[in-house]
């Protein structure tokens, strides 16, 4: 709280007149995330100019660059000392992943770039673990990158496999 103020350049009463604890900041703070997030998503998937490719691209280049905005020291506050916050984060994830990803998928699909014999479910659930790893302090610490890195590489895996064929 210390440094937040410090950056705002106010006081401590001036932002508790607004908020009337830190949990309550953090939260408004992901739920303006969240709006950003989910409006850029939509705003990809509806533009009729991007093809399936497009929008993953569009859609991941976002992904990496908004993790690179949010700190793994922020990640690893959230997880491990306001669980409830990060429990409430990690659910908000999840209804975007299958709002906004399975919009994606589907689209995938249609344009003959994703299998169409795959259940839609286990996808969305393999891309929900897989995108787990690059928020989750133990395996930033484990693979010792960062988050958006882990990303990246996520990312590939998911798309491409580790199969050489």
């Amino acid at each position: 709280m210390d440094s937040l103020v410090k950056e705002l350049r106010t006081s401590k009463s001036s932002v508790y007149n607004h908020f009337s604890s830190k949990d309550e900041l953090v939260k408004a703070v992901i739920d303006l995330l969240n709006i950003e997030i989910n409006s850029k998503l939509r705003n990809v998937l509806d533009d009729d100019k991007l093809s399936f490719k497009g929008k993953l691209i569009s859609i991941s280049e976002f992904t990496k660059d908004l993790l690179t905005n949010v700190s793994d020291t922020f990640l690893k506050d959230l997880e491990i000392n306001t669980p409830d916050l990060w429990d409430y984060y990690q659910k908000t994830r999840m209804e975007r992943i299958n709002k906004y990803y399975r919009r994606l998928f589907e689209i995938g699909i249609d344009e003959g770039m994703i299998r169409n014999d795959l259940n839609m479910e286990i996808i969305l659930l393999v891309y929900l673990n897989l995108m787990e790893l690059p928020l989750k302090a133990e395996n930033i610490e484990f693979v010792k990158m960062y988050n958006q890195n882990i990303y990246e590489e996520t990312t590939d895996v998911f798309l491409n496999g580790i199969l050489k064929m």
